[in-house]
C-alpha cells in the first residue's frame, strides 16, 4: 500500500513538472510572436508630378513577419496597373512616371491605406491621399505698381490659378542682378527694417521709394515643389513714381472688409496693411 502511495506521488509530481515545462514552452511560443508594428507609416498626403512619379513606402515589422497589403477605402485589395501602379514585395507602391494622356483618375486621384497583418492580427495606416498633378507649362507676370514718393510699393508676382497650389516665389531679382530671397525664421530684426523685403506669401515689399527706383525693373524666379523646376517671370514689374500733389490722406490700396487666411502648422504668412498718402503714412 505505502509502495503505490508512493508510486502515485511520484507520478503525480512528474505531471506537475510535465505541465510546467508545457507552460514554460507555451509561454516562450506567446512571446515570439508579435502583432504588427509600422516601422514607416506612410503619409497623409502624397502629392506628385507625372514626370517625377512616386514611391509610398509603408514597413512593418512583427513575428511572424508581417505581410503588406494595399486596399482601397472600401477595403478592395490594390493591384498593379502596368505603367501606372505598382505593388512591391518590400511593400512599397510605387507610381511611375506617366504621360498626360494616360492618366487615370481611378489610380492618381485614389485614397489608400496600407495594411500589415500576420497570424497575430493587423492594423492599418491612416487614409493616404494620393494625387498626381499633369505638368502643365506657365508663366508669371508682373504689373507695373504706380506709387507715390516716400511710400511704399508692393510688387506681386502673379502665378497662374491652375498651378498656385504647387509654384512659390523661390526669390526676386532686379535688372542690375540684385537677388532679394524671402525671410526665414532666422531673419534678424535688421532684415525686416531694410528697404527690400520678400513676405513669405512671395510680395516684393519695397520701402520709402524715390525717383531712382522708377529706374529699375523686377522679375520674380519662382519653383515648382514637385518637379523642381524654376523659372524666371515672363515680364519685368517696374515703379511708376508719382510726386505728390498737396496733402493726401491715407488711402488703402484694397477696400476689403475681411479677410481669411489658411496655413498649415509651422508656415509663415504675412498681414499687409498697404497703403499711400502725403506725408507717408505710419503703421501701427
Amino acid at each position: 500500500m505505502g509502495q503505490q502511495h508512493l508510486l502515485s506521488l511520484s507520478n503525480m509530481l512528474a505531471a506537475i513538472i510535465f505541465c510546467l515545462a508545457l507552460g514554460m514552452s507555451w509561454g516562450a511560443a506567446e512571446e515570439d510572436t508579435m502583432g504588427p508594428i509600422f516601422i514607416k507609416e506612410p503619409p497623409n498626403r502624397v502629392d506628385f508630378s507625372n514626370t517625377t512619379g512616386a514611391v509610398v513606402e509603408c514597413t512593418a515589422r512583427g513575428q511572424p513577419a508581417p505581410e503588406i497589403i494595399w486596399v482601397r477605402a472600401d477595403g478592395t485589395a490594390v493591384g498593379e496597373v502596368p505603367g501606372l501602379r505598382q505593388v512591391q514585395p518590400n511593400g512599397n507602391l510605387v507610381f511611375p512616371p506617366f504621360r498626360a494622356e494616360d492618366y487615370r483618375q481611378e489610380v492618381h486621384a485614389q485614397v489608400y491605406i496600407c495594411l500589415a497583418k500576420n497570424s497575430v492580427g493587423s492594423i492599418h495606416s491612416k487614409d493616404v491621399n494620393v494625387r498626381a498633378v499633369v505638368n502643365q507649362f506657365y508663366e508669371a507676370e508682373i504689373m507695373t505698381e504706380y506709387v507715390i514718393r516716400g511710400n511704399t510699393a508692393v510688387l506681386k508676382c502673379s502665378i497662374p490659378s491652375f498651378v498656385a497650389d504647387y509654384v512659390q516665389v523661390e526669390s526676386w531679382l532686379d535688372n542690375e542682378g540684385t537677388i532679394y530671397q524671402p525671410a526665414t525664421k532666422s531673419s534678424t530684426k535688421t532684415d525686416y527694417d531694410g528697404k527690400y523685403l520678400v513676405l513669405p506669401s512671395g510680395e516684393l515689399h519695397i520701402r520709402d521709394v524715390g525717383p531712382e527706383d522708377g529706374y529699375k525693373s523686377y522679375q520674380c524666379r519662382t519653383k515648382h515643389r514637385l518637379t523642381g523646376e524654376t523659372r524666371l517671370s515672363a515680364t519685368k514689374g517696374r515703379l511708376v513714381i508719382t510726386e505728390p500733389v498737396g496733402l493726401k490722406p491715407p488711402t488703402l490700396s484694397s477696400d476689403a472688409k475681411s479677410t481669411t487666411y489658411e496655413r498649415t502648422y509651422g508656415q509663415s504668412f504675412g498681414l499687409l496693411c498697404g497703403a499711400q498718402g502725403f506725408p507717408p503714412p505710419g503703421y501701427k
